[in-house]
């Protein structure tokens, strides 16, 4: 069937208009010889300091040659294989992950992004326990799958698709889904929820850290509340550490940054960084939990295939290697040390644990942050704005004082511009 020739279309013309896209066209790192580069440069030859990552997926930076090695050695072997085999790379992958996360006997599901990771928590949580409500939280965001979408508190994402428990009818969503929401750190919230279902909640979901929502950490005690309450509902506690894993916030986990190993989590489920810029994701149940997903239940295609979990073990390797979890976690510590050297024109805030950081400007509904998504690549420096309110760096976890500074000076540039 004849069509329009695509030769001379831009990129806003090719994709679905999904994105607000910058007029960036990103090509390289600026150095990698050595290690992964916190800088890129665009196709005019531009450099940018990168506060981005693809929203926290490259914890090495971009380009290290150790990580490169790794994946194309691998592709020059086995690239895909279906998960009713085996392979080495998964194997490893597997028991490396294992290893590290903060459940003393557990299972893992390789997968390839957060929101898919999510989905198999929600089918874990719903098949596990037989029951069929979950609660999550006000300003989270866990994907945009239809049941992770059900737990992302943005209407505006939700509507025409899913409609949750409480809501208003006639909505003319696709689905109905049964998921309650409580204010986020308000466990009082949370335990009339188990009330008003009782014997109905699954599980109970959420981000240790809430990332999109503006950067906001979890308190211990939330965290142990909710564990508690989980026990004494037979409830699952499922933590999503999509973009808060793999060592951002000093720990592998930022359950383990925030609680210490003072409890286990049922599920936990992570991506982003874990691939170190490939698309790996993993949803870890403990065993018992894990065992209600026999053949049949889930699946998928690309998921665990051999250079994903290459690519996985590289970072992972890497890592550890260089002792990048440390030193993500001294980032918030620099920052801070800035700015009481030089504040902002305006009120703020810094948010955060390690390498996972916002800086809330002004009062929510002023939205002063807003313009400054498009002046700071303006001045070199990529940045994503949650909210309107608060500037996001998710940078490599080797980023030090020469980073943090240059990100600091470029916001007081940009509100003063």
């Amino acid at each position: 069937m004849p069509h329009d020739s695509c030769e001379n279309r831009g990129m806003d013309e090719l994709r679905w208009p999904t994105y607000k896209t910058r007029s960036i066209t990103l090509d390289r790192p600026l150095d990698s010889t050595t290690r992964g580069s916190a800088y890129v440069v665009d196709s005019e030859g531009r450099e940018y300091l990168d506060c981005v990552g693809g929203i926290g997926c490259a914890p090495l930076g971009h380009g290290d040659p150790r990580w490169v090695e790794a994946i194309s050695n691998q592709l020059a072997k086995i690239a895909a294989a279906a998960n009713s085999y085996r392979t080495a790379p998964q194997r490893a992958y597997a028991r490396a992950l294992l290893d590290r996360v903060p459940m003393a006997d557990a299972r893992v599901f390789l997968c390839s992004t957060g929101t898919e990771s999510t989905e198999a928590a929600i089918k874990l949580a719903v098949k596990s326990t037989g029951r069929d409500v979950i609660i999550a939280f006000e300003r989270a965001f866990h994907g945009r799958s239809l049941g992770a979408l059900s737990l992302t508190a943005n209407p505006g994402y939700r509507r025409p698709y899913v409609r949750c428990l409480a809501e208003p009818e006639g909505a003319g969503a696709f689905a109905d889904m049964k998921v309650a929401r409580a204010p986020f750190g308000d466990l009082d919230a949370v335990r009339a929820l188990c009330e008003r279902y009782k014997g109905r909640v699954a599980a109970i979901f959420l981000e240790p850290i809430q990332g999109e929502a503006g950067i906001f950490p979890a308190s211990k005690e939330f965290l142990l509340g909710l564990r508690e309450l989980c026990d004494s509902q037979g409830a699952l506690l499922g933590i999503d550490e999509i973009q808060s894993g793999c060592g951002r916030t000093g720990h592998f986990t930022a359950w383990e940054t925030i609680v210490g190993d003072a409890a286990e989590p049922d599920i936990l489920w992570m991506a982003k960084a874990l691939g170190g810029g490939f698309p790996v994701a993993a949803c870890v149940a403990r065993t018992e939990v894990a065992q209600a997903m026999q053949p049949g239940t889930h699946g998928t295609t690309f998921g665990g295939n051999p250079v994903a979990c290459a690519a996985g073990l590289a970072t992972l390797r890497i890592i550890e290697e260089d002792g990048l979890m440390a030193k993500a976690g001294a980032q918030r510590a620099i920052l801070e040390e800035l700015a009481a050297a030089q504040p902002l024109s305006a009120p703020f805030e810094i948010r955060g644990v390690g390498a996972m950081l916002g800086v809330g400007i002004g009062a929510p509904d002023e939205k002063l942050a807003a313009p400054l998504g498009a002046r700071m690549p303006e001045l070199g420096v990529l940045v994503t704005v949650c909210g309107g309110h608060t500037v996001r760096s998710l940078l490599p976890f080797f980023a030090g004082r020469e980073e943090l500074a240059k990100f600091w000076a470029t916001i007081i540039q940009a509100l003063e511009a």
